[in-house]
């Protein structure tokens, strides 16, 4: 497994265990019927920090237990599997984005509708991730 593919495995397994957190605390609080919003969405900045956190320590790890393959550069494999999931991914986040803005014709609040694009940025940067792990788990059988 090249450093690239365990970056995008941090990336994914991070992202998905942090935003997870955040939009199950979020649903349990306002089904509660807690009306406080602005406490709710201040609930982003620590799941940004632990994100930023794992983020820094693993991938130090990482090129700590082989730094020769942390210092390799990317080549053209695997510059074509970044543009083809970037690529896909472009297109869950307009669609998801459209879906997001029309929604908002429903009367939704701004609560939701941040939450909504919010949603739509981690679901298309997890398919991105996706979508490379794959790739690169065909490049290694």
């Amino acid at each position: 497994m090249t450093f690239h593919e365990k970056s995008r495995w941090i990336a994914l397994l991070a992202n998905l265990a942090a935003w997870s957190w955040y939009f199950v605390a979020v649903a349990r609080l306002h089904a509660a019927g807690v009306p406080n919003v602005p406490y709710m969405i201040a609930m982003m900045l620590p799941v940004i920090v632990a994100i930023t956190v794992i983020h820094i320590v693993a991938h130090v790890a990482v090129a700590l237990w082989k730094p020769g393959e942390a210092r390799s550069e990317t080549d053209e494999r695997e510059q074509a599997i970044a543009r083809r999931a970037a690529s896909i991914a472009y297109n869950v986040l307009a669609v998801g984005l459209v879906l997001a803005v029309g929604a908002t014709l429903f009367n939704w609040t701004a609560f939701f509708a941040v939450n909504a694009v919010m949603l739509v940025f981690i679901l298309a940067e997890s398919v991105r991730y996706t979508l490379e792990i794959v790739a690169y788990r065909r490049m290694a059988a």
